[in-house]
């Protein structure tokens, strides 16, 4: 009986003392492309070790995240990045839906090369040689 008793008080202070977390998962798509997942997207939460990719259906899963306050930040190469507050709570799950718009760039954004960029072209092809 005594084994019994000590058994129990056991796990039920094992539980009080467990520390439960969240997780955060979503699906990332391309807004240009009619709404398709978007392969590969980076999806971190700033300032932490937190980081992952979505995979072939656009969807990403972060797991074991202690409670707070965070951002979560989306990126992939050639779109515009998407930034977003969560509060994750203990035993919760986040769903995150968020579409990405391809970058546009302006004229006054990109700089071009003329013949004048090179003053000394013998000592650029000098340097390529060695």
């Amino acid at each position: 009986m005594k084994i019994t008793l000590f058994f129990l008080a056991f796990v039920c202070t094992i539980n009080l003392f467990a520390q439960e977390e969240g997780t955060i998962r979503g699906t990332i798509f391309d807004i240009e492309m009619n709404n398709e997942p978007l392969l590969f997207a980076d999806v971190q939460i700033k300032d932490t070790e937190f980081k992952t990719q979505t995979n072939f259906r656009g969807n990403f899963e972060i797991q074991n995240i202690e409670p707070g306050n965070y951002i979560l930040k989306v990126t992939f190469l050639g779109y515009e990045s998407y930034e977003t507050p969560v509060e994750v709570t203990a035993a919760n799950t986040i769903e995150i839906t968020q579409g990405l718009q391809a970058k546009t760039l302006s004229l006054s954004d990109m700089s071009f090369a003329d013949e004048n960029t090179l003053q000394n072209q013998e000592t650029a092809f000098t340097s390529l040689d060695k």
